[in-house]
């Protein structure tokens, strides 16, 4: 935190954005250092109750959709009656998540392989080389794919199962 967001002492409104964000309570003492620096108290009622409010929100059933493909770490800071099926539904999204991250780094790979094929002066042992990493990173590429595409149908069904929960 900056000193002006220190000065401000908006507590509630940092507790809000932290609830929101999925934080858990030991982010404030990141917050209280920060502003210690200054010589500035933070008020931690005000805060936690921020955190409350942004919790109820960040703590919707299908917010664990999102938080997971948008690849952020569930910290298991909802109550303990939604926990286990906000940690479930948000794992199965955190997985594609992490699928689509790899087959992305997969692709650049890939191209980045087959733009050094045009390299003149590469000796045919080495263009034998990348071409069989090539089919190697091919068919790691089909795997993944196909796996992802049957990881996204499951979502779908957690998603319709999870309309009993709105």
């Amino acid at each position: 935190m900056s000193q002006e967001d220190c000065r401000r002492g908006d507590w509630f409104g940092l507790g809000v954005r932290d609830g929101l964000a999925g934080e858990t309570g030991s982010r404030l003492s990141d917050h209280v250092k920060a502003c210690y620096e200054y010589g500035i108290a933070i008020n931690n009622e005000a805060y936690f109750a921020g955190r409350e409010q942004g919790l109820r929100d960040y703590c919707r059933i299908d917010n664990a959709f999102s938080v997971g493909l948008n690849g952020h770490q569930y910290q298991h800071v909802c109550p303990p009656s939604i926990d286990g099926l906000f940690g479930r539904y948000h794992s199965a999204a955190f997985t594609i998540y992490e699928h689509r991250a790899e087959l992305d780094g997969l692709d650049r790979e890939i191209s980045s392989k087959e733009s050094s094929l045009h390299d003149k002066k590469l000796s045919d042992k080495d263009r034998g080389r990348i071409r069989s990493d090539l089919r190697d990173l091919d068919h790691r590429y089909h795997h993944l794919r196909d796996d992802l595409y049957y990881r996204e149908r499951q979502l779908d069904d957690l998603r319709r199962e999870a309309q009993v929960y709105r």
